[in-house]
């Protein structure tokens, strides 16, 4: 098992309690196997993209002081947290598309670290409720999905105490929120799903604000260049916007 920087490691970064911590592996083939018969490009896939895997933790409510949670399209009765750890020249969407699929294979919340090769981590996590065409009720639909890496997050900003406990799915979807805004969500009123939006609408932004800074570099004539330069300032208008509802005033900062 390739070993991991601690402030990369999962258990570390949620500061699981002694109680809460596991050291299993999980074979690819455990990983791959709710997918084999229905759709088995996304069995390859895992097979693939998964290096190895292990299980780091369970999150339960003797272990972390949080009630279970039921209703209509859950039962969070304990939360697994994973690592693993992807193959070398894995693309990025072949990430995501892999996160889902783990996220998608268990009939509950899960707590995923992606271990990329060029040494990064990212957090994946999925609000998600037990799909209503399995009829064995094994697995999920997810909601909404969010990967954020690790290294940008507030230190600290995960560790489980700091979390609502109210309950197992408050405590999850605390995570969430407080993840998707980089440890420094602006507000307890920010909740989990719109943390998401945010999150994914301010990386559209940065990502087309980028485009448009080099577009204005490479402009020939001076209409374009200022047909450019309007977007850019449209842009990051809107960008300040979007981290002023997804970040508390001092998270605020600029990544452009």
């Amino acid at each position: 098992m390739t070993d991991v920087p601690r402030d990369h490691d999962g258990a570390a970064l949620l500061a699981l309690p002694d109680k809460a911590r596991q050291h299993h592996r999980i074979t690819k083939k455990l990983l791959a196997a709710q997918f084999e018969d229905q759709a088995p490009a996304d069995a390859r896939l895992i097979t693939k993209a998964v290096a190895s895997a292990q299980l780091v933790g369970i999150l339960r409510p003797e272990t972390i002081q949080a009630p279970m949670y039921q209703d209509s399209e859950r039962a969070v009765v304990d939360i697994p947290v994973l690592e693993a750890f992807l193959a070398d020249k894995t693309s990025a969407s072949d990430r995501t598309r892999v996160a889902e699929l783990i996220h998608r294979s268990m009939a509950k919340p899960v707590v995923l670290f992606a271990h990329i090769h060029d040494g990064t981590t990212t957090l994946s996590l999925a609000l998600s409720h037990v799909s209503r065409t399995d009829p064995t009720q094994s697995t999920s639909v997810i909601d909404a999905h969010v990967m954020v890496p690790t290294g940008g997050i507030e230190p600290g900003a995960l560790h489980l105490e700091r979390l609502d406990r109210t309950d197992m799915w408050a405590l999850y979807r605390d995570l969430v929120r407080t993840a998707a805004a980089d440890g420094r969500p602006a507000g307890t009123a920010l909740r989990a799903a719109n943390a998401i939006t945010l999150r994914r609408r301010l990386t559209d932004l940065e990502s087309e604000l980028i485009a448009v800074v080099r577009d204005a570099k490479r402009a020939k004539n001076q209409q374009q260049r200022i047909d450019l330069n309007t977007a850019t300032r449209t842009l990051r208008a809107q960008i300040g916007h979007v981290r002023g509802n997804l970040y508390s005033a001092d998270g605020d900062r600029d990544n452009t």
